[in-house]
């Protein structure tokens, strides 16, 4: 397998560290991955996968596997509806109350500055190599991912090459504001946006035991 940047390993482990699985090495594959190979690492880490890209590699990997389940959860101000990717050993298409649970809820929002995508990236990683992975699949009997894939989508899709000069990498990105140009990291206490108005009740939700933004 082509081989992770830093940026992209570095949140990987951690993730995979605070789900309690104590190494970041690889273990025998339980299913075919080529199909499953991401953009970021097609591109030898190069590139980011675009909002069309990755929302078509999220809805195969939910055909592919029992425990994937993609909710639409409210609208944006894009018009899209913001998605939430659930994936659980049980099949869950919801979410307990936190007094019925018997699991962690580990719940992670990306792409809220999307020309920051190493969250997006890193999520289809982690996703895919707990699924076909025995040892790391493990985590899924005592944790449930909640995973935002693109919060912001209307800066997902206004992509360019020179908003952030002083980033390294990737080749395109997203842009900071949303499409009523507003920055969704400043948002979620005045929920001017459909964003931030479809994202607390997502939250209020799912209640979790851990909540992860991840930016550069």
């Amino acid at each position: 397998m082509i081989q992770k940047s830093n940026y992209i390993l570095n949140l990987y482990c951690i993730i995979l560290l605070v789900c309690g699985l104590a190494s970041c090495s690889k273990t025998k594959n339980t299913k075919n991955t080529k199909e499953l190979l991401t953009i970021f690492e097609l591109s030898n880490g190069q590139e980011s996968a675009n909002y069309e890209e990755g929302m078509w590699w999220w809805k195969e990997i939910d055909e592919q596997f029992d425990e994937v389940n993609i909710l639409e959860m409210g609208t944006t101000d894009d018009g899209e509806p913001l998605s939430l990717i659930i994936i659980d050993s049980d099949g869950a298409t919801t979410i307990e109350p936190l007094e019925k649970r018997k699991k962690n809820v580990l719940f992670i929002n990306n792409g809220i500055h999307p020309g920051e995508p190493d969250g997006v990236d890193a999520s289809m990683l982690l996703v895919r190599d707990i699924l076909t992975n025995d040892t790391a699949r493990e985590l899924l009997k005592n944790n449930t991912l909640a995973i935002i894939p693109y919060y912001n989508i209307g800066g997902a899709k206004n992509r360019g090459r020179q908003s952030r000069a002083n980033q390294e990498g990737p080749v395109d990105y997203g842009f900071r504001g949303n499409a009523q140009n507003l920055d969704l990291n400043r948002d979620f206490i005045k929920n001017d946006s459909k964003n931030a108005q479809s994202f607390v009740q997502i939250f209020q939700l799912l209640d979790p035991d851990l909540y992860i933004e991840t930016h550069v």
